[in-house]
């Protein structure tokens, strides 16, 4: 196996935090801000983008260590779907636990849907992941295996 170039690592795990960040911003917006007004905003806050920029450091090192150099092609998009799904999935239900204390996000409230927002966007977030690190477009993705 041969050394990653320093542009893939950014890549990969610049996507993942880009991406995870952006959708936590969103449940700040609607579940935090809209849905469920109570509360601490600036608790909301910190929340969510200590979330973002953890659960993306996660997702981006997991796809170093096990998709990176590992899997070209479909293989490598369908296992970063299941490392974003795996970890998404698993955040979701967490934080479900976390709010049912904090009370910020309606977890307590409304369990199963607290855990199915964020289980079904950790699928489809998963694709567009894939799809952007190694789609056949993708911008930064490896052209070839390396021998």
């Amino acid at each position: 196996m041969t050394a990653q170039p320093a542009i893939r690592f950014y890549a990969v795990l610049g996507t993942a935090i880009l991406l995870t960040t952006l959708a936590e911003l969103f449940y700040l917006v609607v579940w935090g801000m809209m849905l469920f007004p109570q509360g601490s905003l600036a608790g909301k806050t910190v929340w969510t983008l200590t979330c973002g920029l953890a659960m993306g450091a996660v997702i981006g090192v997991a796809t170093l260590v096990w998709v990176e150099f590992r899997y070209w092609g479909n293989a490598a998009l369908w296992r970063a779907v299941l490392v974003v799904a795996v970890v998404g999935s698993y955040c979701a239900v967490l934080c479900s636990r976390i709010d049912a204390r904090f009370g910020y996000f309606g977890g307590q409230e409304n369990t199963g849907l607290f855990i199915a927002s964020g289980v079904f966007p950790a699928f489809v977030g998963g694709i567009l992941y894939g799809w952007l690190l190694y789609g056949p477009n993708a911008a930064w993705a490896v052209s070839e295996r390396p021998d």
